[in-house]
């Protein structure tokens, strides 16, 4: 009966002692918290992984490598004007070049060559966007326009872009229609117009895809651009340098349309 009798006792004892520890505001403390709270005082806690929004500029060097050396088996290729996630930064090696460590899906991870890509929010970005805009053509200078325009519309150079982009769609509708010429050759006695075939083109549709449309001059058979970014520069900088050239532009395809000279 003695041994017995001290059973009950111990219980209560450990009743009272929970009872306390909740209500002094302690809790049970786990595996984890523990390891924080034997964690060296003077070393910083480890810091949350960030994810850096940024963009390929230059396909020539988007290649997502398993490693950060240029010898590295290459996982994919990553298009122009793709959204990818910096996530850290390789050392530079010996005349080397520094790489950065980029999500470009869930799933996929690697690191990719730092020219290839331009960090969203960083400064000189839009510059290096720029550069590359006054050396490209064809659908990389449209991508890069369309680029710098939406992805890093506070930029000053935007409007220097839209201005770009129209001039270079002027210059496609003149390709454009030399081409179209060619192949299609004379169809006046085709079931639809001229106009029908030249717009229904399939050299047009990587462009219509970059939001980029022409219209069609029936007395010289060509295609004109339909001004979209002119009049977007004007609506949006009216004062600029730029937009005075929008509307030249704008006044010239007019006429074209209309047959003036």
């Amino acid at each position: 009966m003695r041994n017995g009798s001290l059973f009950p006792c111990a219980t209560f004892s450990f009743l009272l002692l929970i009872s306390v520890a909740a209500s002094s505001g302690q809790a049970t403390t786990s595996k984890s918290s523990v390891n924080r709270a034997l964690q060296d005082p003077d070393k910083p806690p480890t810091a949350t992984p960030t994810f850096k929004k940024a963009f390929v500029i230059d396909d020539r060097l988007s290649v997502l490598r398993r490693k950060p050396d240029l010898q590295s088996e290459v996982i994919r290729r990553v298009r122009l004007g793709r959204a990818v996630y910096v996530m850290g930064i390789s050392k530079v090696a010996s005349g080397g070049p520094r790489f950065y460590r980029v999500a470009v899906t869930r799933r996929t991870r690697g690191w990719i060559h730092e020219a290839a890509v331009a960090i969203k929010g960083h400064t000189g970005e839009d510059q290096r966007i720029l550069e590359l805009i006054e050396t490209s053509q064809g659908t990389d200078k449209i991508t890069l326009c369309r680029l710098l325009c939406q992805s890093f519309s506070r930029s000053t150079l935007v409007a220097r872009s839209m201005l770009l982009l129209g001039e270079e769609a002027e210059r496609i509708a003149e390709s454009l229609s030399q081409r179209i010429r060619r192949r299609l050759g004379e169809v006046n006695s085709a079931a639809a117009p001229v106009r029908d075939y030249y717009l229904s083109d399939a050299g047009l549709d990587r462009y219509s895809k970059l939001g980029v449309a022409f219209d069609f001059k029936e007395s010289t058979a060509e295609l004109v651009y339909d001004g979209k970014a002119y009049r977007e520069v004007i609506k949006r900088f009216p004062a600029s340098h730029e937009a005075w050239v929008a509307r030249e532009r704008l006044d010239a395809n007019a006429k074209k349309i209309s047959g003036e000279r």
